[in-house]
């Protein structure tokens, strides 16, 4: 067992057993970031003290560039679950698949146990690069290699983009952003068929970003709902606390979606309240556990 994960796995192995009659409250986020413009207007001390404040006792975060999570990781100890970013410079996603350096920091970190995963790594359909891409077929490769799992984000019109991906790294966990945008529930039904080894993040489906999850009440649309309960064991939540991507933000500002953290939580705790016990405990909790446990022991 890599020593970095020592504290983690024996904090997930020892997990308390609960009674599905009563569901598991607290939180797993899977999708928070702390990048170079959220530093600019909020601390490491302060987010953590956030995610604290929340009930957050497991989270996953990426940065750009990527050092920053583990600026983050050392406020918050080993609950928090840093992914090597392949955005190792500012303005690191418009050319990440160009440079040779991403390897060999990504590397390194996996190494010397830095990371416990890969991502987020963006993709969009009809735009540089293509997943045949020698940097992020070395990504995968280091992946495999040192048994963790990658974070994924895809805007496609279809689910066949993605599937292509996960079919052709299926010995690799692998965590698909926002359940791929604007994807349908009908799309994310042909992935979680096909890719066994897939988890889907509900991040940024809410109304201010993707949308499309939830009803003007906020209650789960049905297609969402049932394909949820078909598939229990394999949706995680968080919040992406990011928010220049909304129309109304200045891309020359800094990013204040920490401000936003809670209202985004809020958001997934009011859906998740309408499901079965047992299928609350896993989403807000169970099947990100799983998914790391699963990376770092098979």
């Amino acid at each position: 067992m890599r020593l970095y994960f020592t504290v983690l796995i024996i904090a997930f192995v020892l997990l308390p057993v609960t009674n599905i009659a009563q569901a598991d409250t607290r939180i797993a986020d899977g999708h928070i970031h702390y990048n170079w413009d959220h530093a600019e207007i909020i601390s490491p001390e302060e987010v953590v003290i956030k995610l604290k404040k929340a009930g957050v006792g497991l989270a996953i975060v990426s940065s750009t560039p990527s050092h920053l999570a583990l600026e983050l990781k050392k406020h918050a100890g080993d609950w928090l679950v840093p992914f090597f970013s392949p955005y190792i410079h500012e303005l690191g996603k418009k050319d990440w698949y160009l440079d040779d350096g991403v390897i060999s920091l990504a590397e390194a970190g996996l190494r010397k146990d830095l990371y416990a995963g890969i991502g987020e790594i963006h993709f969009f359909a009809g735009l540089p690069p293509n997943p045949d891409n020698k940097i992020f077929q070395q990504l995968m490769a280091l992946a495999k290699q040192y048994n963790v799992p990658t974070l994924i984000h895809v805007d496609a019109g279809s689910e066949k983009f993605f599937v292509e991906i996960c079919q052709q790294h299926s010995a690799i966990n692998i965590q698909l952003a926002h359940a791929g945008g604007n994807l349908s529930a009908s799309h994310i039904n042909t992935i979680l068929e096909t890719c066994p080894r897939v988890w889907v993040d509900l991040s940024a489906r809410d109304p201010w970003r993707y949308d499309g999850l939830t009803g003007e009440n906020g209650h789960l649309e049905k297609s969402w709902r049932d394909l949820i309960l078909r598939y229990p064991d394999r949706f995680i939540i968080g919040t992406d606390p990011v928010w220049r991507v909304t129309r109304t933000q200045s891309w020359d500002l800094p990013d204040d979606g920490w401000d936003h953290f809670e209202q985004l939580l809020q958001y997934h705790l009011h859906w998740i309240s309408d499901l079965p016990d047992e299928v609350q405990s896993k989403i807000r909790w169970q099947n990100m556990a799983t998914m790391l446990k699963k990376s770092l022991n098979n």
